[in-house]
This record gives C-alpha cells, structure tokens and sequence, in this order.
C-alpha cells in the first residue's frame, strides 16, 4: 500500500536532513575529494578485467598476464613510498593533480600497447604514476579533519570507494563484451575528472611545519617498531585481498564462468559495503581496535577459503565472507595510521602503509599461482585461511604497544 502523501514527504525531509547533519559534520573541502573519488572509482575498470583481457584480447598466457600484473603491482609498491614523499615536499594538491593526470594519460596509452613487453612496461608506469595520489589523499583527510572525527571521515571515504566499486566491475563486465578500449578510455576519462576537482577546488592542506620540529625522513619511518609491526600485519590481509583480482578472475575463468559471472560477483563486494558499512562503522567507532581486526582477519581469510568451492552459490557466499571482514578493518587502517604519525610524516606514513597494498597487488599473482602450482586449485585459497589465522594471533598480541601510542 502506497504510503499517504504526507507520510512520504516526511520521510524525505528526515532522510533530507540526516544527509544535511552528515554533510555539516565534515569540511566542504573533505566532500571536494570524496566525490572525486567516488567519480574515480566507479570507473576503475581496467584493473578487474586485466586478466580477462590480457587473455582473451591480447591473447596471452596466463603466466604472462600474472607477469604483467606483477609489473603494475610492482609499480603500485613504488609509488607509495615516491607518493609519501611528494606529499610532504610537494604537498598534497601538487601530489594529487601530477598522479591523477599522469595516470589517466598512461591508461590510455596501455590500452593501445600489443607487446607483451611494452604492455608490462606501461603496466608498471600505471602503477607508480597512477597511484602517487593515494597518501597525498590519507594525509590530506588527516589535514583538515579533527581527530575525533576521522574514523567517520575515512569511513565515509571507503564507503565512497566501495559504492564505485559496486558500480565498476558490473559495467566493466558488461562493456568488455564490446569493446575493451573502452574500459581504458572510460577510466582514464574518470581519473582525469577527479584530477580536475582538485586542480580547481582544493587547496594546500600540508600544515606548516613547527619552528622546533625535528624533520622526519623515510629511514625513520621505515624504524618506527609499532608502525612497522601494523604495517606487516596489513600486508597479510592485503596480500588475501589481492587473491581476488587476477588470481580470482582466472579461477572462475578456468572454471568455466564469463567475465560478466566474475564482474557480478566481486560486485557484491562493493553493494555490501555500500549497504552495511555506514551501519557497522557507526557500531564499531570507539571500540577497541585490535579484537576487530582479529576478526577482520578470520573473516577475510576464511571467506576466501570457500573459493575453494567450485559451485557458484560458493563463490558468491565467500565473496560475502570476506567482504564482512573487510568492512570491519577499512576504518581502523587509516586511523591507526594517522594516530601513529607526526604531523610533520603524514604523507611518508601513509605512503609507507599504502606499499603494502603494492607489495600484495605485485607478489599475490604469482604467490597464488605458486600456490596453485604447489597445492592445486584450492592452494590461493588455503593460503589465505593460514594468513587470516596468523595475522588474527597477532594482532591482539601486539595490540599493547599500539596502545601506548595512542590507538584505541
């Protein structure tokens, strides 16, 4: 039954106005840079497809295309501690404005690469220049967001990620039975997007550094204990993460599903998030950290494990798994992160922390084949229900000198 027109408007002007008090709860500059991520992300659609397309388009064997993905994950692990760095010299516009334009440049110049070897090349060039942007964007959320608000804020952030993350993989899965240069020429046209949100609306962030601040350079960073014990904690779970790109993409491929299949089922992963993740985060804000993190990591390793099934229902299910440990761990990264850091290292910090998505995105193709060598199809999977059992441990057992830093 319809509701009666007054009930409906007075549900619009209720959800009107929670969307009002969210929105005054952060700085207008903060929403410049959520929306040109949501606008970038939603048309990230190379990377999803690159196995496919490297295959079924380039005609390559899978060994060469997990050799191409290592190259552009190789690239991902350079341009963290490059990015970091530019981020506190440079500073945070400069860092965005040079990757976000640089890297739509290069996606449209590897979309029209043939050889094997050009195309590894470029795929490592994608990664360095098209991912120089991310510290730069921890650090300026850190900037201009208070301390108490930042959980929310970076919550918000990956939600805005995941939301185009539902929508990318959908529309890649469907635009690559088309044409492949389109996902190149649409994601470069994304990136080029947000590149000119913050070349026209956002301005310096980078705090200016106090009269009697001892400067912190990378080697520090690199032999702060605390931090690099988080760091290697994260890299496990963003080593699982990344068995869901190629190495997935060719493990439903080999088992006989279209891209389409693969394309709606790490969809799921983005709609969940978008669903739930406004819900959880606002239960989890001001809990302790590691017991959820623990459980993050049992969630994510386990989950994957049930690709291990070959059922489709399976497939679907585990995607759901991980996605709920994802969910949990998103927002405690990024603050843990900006709590650990002086002001003066923000952008190192969070570059150095963002290498660990580029050392997984580089060593998870050929670490899941490896273990599909070794162990059979099931081998990436089993792996990850080892390293979320691992890194559950060990978070809470580290958990204390995290503390004494500050973190909750």
């Amino acid at each position: 039954m319809a509701l009666p027109r007054s009930a409906s408007s007075g549900t619009l002007s209720t959800v009107l106005a929670a969307l009002s008090r969210v929105r005054a709860s952060l700085p207008e500059v903060y929403w410049l840079v959520w929306l040109g991520t949501l606008v970038n992300r939603a048309g990230s659609f190379v990377l999803p497809m690159l196995g496919y397309y490297l295959i079924e388009e380039r005609g390559l064997s899978r060994g060469t295309a997990v050799a191409i993905a290592t190259c552009h994950g190789a690239g991902m692990l350079t341009a963290g501690l490059v990015g970091g760095v530019l981020a506190d010299r440079l500073g945070r516009r400069a860092t965005m404005v040079l990757s976000l334009f640089g890297g739509a440049a290069m996606l449209v110049v590897l979309g029209e690469l043939r050889a094997p070897v050009a195309i590894g090349v470029a795929g490592y060039v994608l990664g360095v220049v098209g991912d120089l942007y991310r510290p730069a964007v921890m650090a300026f959320v850190t900037d201009v967001v208070e301390p108490r608000d930042r959980h929310r804020a970076y919550a918000y952030l990956y939600w805005a990620i995941n939301l185009g993350f539902a929508i990318a993989p959908l529309a890649a899965g469907a635009l690559a039975g088309w044409s492949y240069r389109a996902l190149f020429l649409i994601d470069a046209a994304t990136m080029a997007i947000y590149g000119v949100i913050i070349w026209r609306r956002v301005g310096e962030s980078r705090p200016a550094p106090a009269a009697d601040a001892t400067p912190v350079h990378l080697g520090a960073v690199l032999t702060d204990r605390v931090f690099m014990i988080f760091v290697g904690l994260c890299l496990t779970q963003a080593l699982m993460f990344h068995q869901s790109t190629v190495v997935l993409s060719l493990h439903v491929e080999g088992l006989g599903y279209a891209a389409a299949t693969y394309g709606a089922m790490v969809a799921v992963n983005g709609i969940l998030i978008v669903l739930i993740q406004p819900l959880v985060s606002r239960w989890a804000e001001g809990r302790a950290s590691a017991p959820l993190l623990a459980a993050a990591s049992l969630a994510c390793g386990w989950g994957m494990a049930l690709h291990a099934v070959t059922a489709l229902p399976a497939q679907f299910a585990a995607v759901a798994i991980w996605t709920t440990g994802e969910i949990l761990q998103s927002p405690f990264f990024a603050t843990t992160v900006s709590t650990l850091a002086p002001a003066s290292a923000r952008g190192r910090y969070q570059g150095v922390f963002g290498t660990t998505f580029g050392l997984a995105a580089m060593a998870a193709p050929s670490a899941g084949q490896a273990a599909v060598d070794g162990l059979g199809p099931s081998g990436p999977w089993l792996l990850c229900a080892a390293l979320g059992t691992v890194a559950a441990g060990l978070y809470l057992a580290t958990a204390a000198g995290r503390r004494a830093r500050g973190v909750a």
